[in-house]
């Protein structure tokens, strides 16, 4: 991952500073605010379940900014651009969330953060003033990392990995999951720019940010409490998700020359 985003970062700003002085106008720019990022289906495997489940996640609005250089030819501006993006869980549609009294999970914690890295290209439409109305699209890659805590509990004497408990018997185990992966990404978006000052604008922007279907594999550590107390650990070393990302943002900044 730090190889692909170091050669993309290169790439890009290479690009970028062999721009011939003359020919743009360069600046830099910083924006931050609010994402909002969509529900998704994942397919869920792992190395104690022989099939594959599917889960549906919701997440809580969340916090995304971005920091950019780039070059103004007038209508037109190319820009490198590194992001980021956080939003929590708000409900995970566990595969063993079961109606029944065999089990109960739930989600107890948990978050998506993304970092990226993008290639972006703008049109700029002048509005009068200086002031100017534009339209963007950018491709790149990001580094998607998931964090999920779960508390599972189990009834009345159900066998749990060939072990059959006494009636009215409780266990419940914990679960975290960690994994990371890299991904395509790309987005879209539209916004518009005020001059405040000589070489300062006012940048309000609406991004629409996603990603390709990708795959993050990981451990999910556990430990099982049976009449409260904590008995064992276990390591679920060979689980794997298949999902994709996408949200929506709203950005305010600003954008100076240099």
């Amino acid at each position: 991952m730090k190889k692909t985003l170091s050669l993309l970062a290169v790439l890009i700003a290479t690009g970028v500073a062999a721009t011939p002085v003359q020919a743009a106008n360069h600046y830099v720019s910083a924006l931050a605010g609010v994402s909002w990022m969509q529900d998704n289906d994942v397919t869920y495997a792992n190395d104690w379940v022989s099939n594959t489940d599917r889960w549906h996640n919701t997440f809580d609005s969340g916090i995304t900014g971005v920091v950019a250089i780039g070059c103004d030819y007038g209508s037109t501006r190319l820009e490198a651009e590194a992001g980021y993006q956080r939003n929590d869980f708000r409900e995970a549609g566990f595969p063993y969330d079961l109606t029944d009294d065999w089990g109960r999970s739930s989600l107890t914690g948990g978050k998506s953060t993304v970092y990226s890295l993008m290639a972006n290209g703008f049109y700029d439409i002048p509005l009068g003033g200086g002031a100017e109305l534009y339209g963007m699209a950018g491709l790149g890659v990001a580094q998607i990392n998931l964090e999920g805590n779960y508390a599972i509990n189990f009834f009345e004497g159900e066998s749990i990995n060939g072990d059959p408990f006494q009636d009215d018997r409780v266990t419940a185990e914990d679960m975290t999951y960690k994994a990371h992966t890299t991904a395509f990404a790309y987005q879209l978006g539209a916004g518009v720019t005020i001059p405040l000052s000589k070489g300062v604008v006012l940048d309000a922007r609406y991004r629409y940010f996603a990603t390709a279907d990708f795959t993050v594999t990981g451990p999910v550590e556990s430990t099982w409490f049976v009449d409260g107390n904590d008995d064992f650990q276990t390591a679920y070393t060979n689980n794997s998700l298949n999902t994709h990302i996408s949200s929506h943002s709203v950005l305010v900044g600003l954008r100076v020359d240099i």
